[in-house]
């Protein structure tokens, strides 16, 4: 089995910030790291989307379909305890953390990350992309 890897940071000490997009088409699984400040409080959510062309990930959920842009929050899994993280509540960050997420890129063609709700302090957030060929 060969496993092709590739690391990137899609949000670099920031407070609010939507990540452009990373192309995931040949990557299967992806692991990002979550690192808050120690101070941080706030809510990262994962978007996706199974498209050619990227999609504009700063657009409201709400105005997804008048602007058509078809990208969705995903669903993560923590990796401390396994746990499901449903794509619409979002992964919640207080305090010095550090989490570390699955996200299943089977089939999806962007990636994005978004960091919002924030109360205080900034956050890291580092992607590991592998195809597991």
């Amino acid at each position: 089995m060969r496993r092709v890897a590739d690391r990137v940071v899609l949000i670099d000490k920031a407070a609010t910030s939507v990540h452009a997009g990373y192309r995931v088409t040949d990557y299967k699984t992806c692991v990002l790291s979550i690192l808050g400040s120690l101070t941080a409080n706030m809510k990262i959510f994962i978007k996706g989307a199974a498209v050619d062309t990227r999609p504009d990930f700063t657009v409201q959920s709400g105005r997804r379909q008048v602007t058509g842009n078809a990208w969705d929050y995903i669903d993560v899994v923590d990796l401390e305890d396994n746990a499901s993280i449903d794509g619409d509540t979002g992964v919640d960050l207080s305090g010095n953390n550090v989490r570390l997420i699955e996200v299943n890129t089977n089939a999806l063609d962007w990636l994005s990350v978004h960091s919002t709700n924030v109360i205080a302090g900034t956050v890291t957030v580092a992607g590991l992309f592998v195809t597991n060929e």
